[in-house]
């Protein structure tokens, strides 16, 4: 196995026939030209080994989102344009109406006002509960919760919860969690 600072500069990922480049360049483009319809057809984007549209990804995106895996220890990456809208589509894709999510109650403001505002519009309820008080969590996971919000360190008040605690929590009641690790990406939580 090479070594990790190695796999960072010569990553074994490399970008769709045409974008192979020593340093990868920046595309920002959301259009692509194709020769016609029928190319455009044989090109699939969800694998990342074609270059389709910009909402899909570019092979700029596609080579940070394999490197920060490694950087990361993850096995997939999504770049989005920001925080919330990586709180949003983590939330839109995992809850549906009838569905509670539980949030720290030190949690990044915009992820409170989704689900205050938005996420209730869709029949989604929240709960707000103490970061620093892992019996708080469990007394508030519930049949209908369905995600818990995690983070490290906690956004207003940069507390530092028991996050293996919180994990094991959740996994014991089988609720899927999603850690906001802005504050600390990649120092906070390895995989235990």
């Amino acid at each position: 196995m090479a070594d990790f600072t190695t796999t960072l500069i010569h990553h074994p990922y490399q970008p769709p026939a045409g974008f192979v480049a020593p340093q990868p360049g920046v595309f920002k483009a959301s259009t692509v030209y194709f020769p016609n319809v029928c190319a455009m057809r044989e090109f699939d984007w969800k694998d990342k080994s074609a270059y389709t549209y910009g909402l899909h990804g570019t092979p700029t995106t596609y080579t940070l989102e394999a490197r920060l895996c490694t950087l990361e220890g993850g096995q997939q990456c999504l770049l989005v344009p920001s925080g919330l809208a990586a709180i949003a589509t983590v939330s839109l894709a995992l809850l549906h109406a009838g569905d509670e999510v539980l949030l720290p109650d030190n949690a990044y403001g915009p992820s409170k006002a989704l689900a205050e505002g938005e996420l209730t519009h869709w029949g989604i309820t929240h709960q707000y509960f103490d970061p620093m008080d892992p019996a708080d969590l469990a007394a508030k996971i519930s049949p209908r919760t369905k995600l818990v919000w995690l983070e490290a360190a906690g956004s207003v008040t940069l507390e530092f919860p028991d996050l293996v605690a919180q994990v094991r929590l959740c996994k014991a009641a089988g609720v899927c969690c999603a850690l906001d690790n802005t504050w600390g990406a990649g120092l906070a939580f390895k995989p235990f």
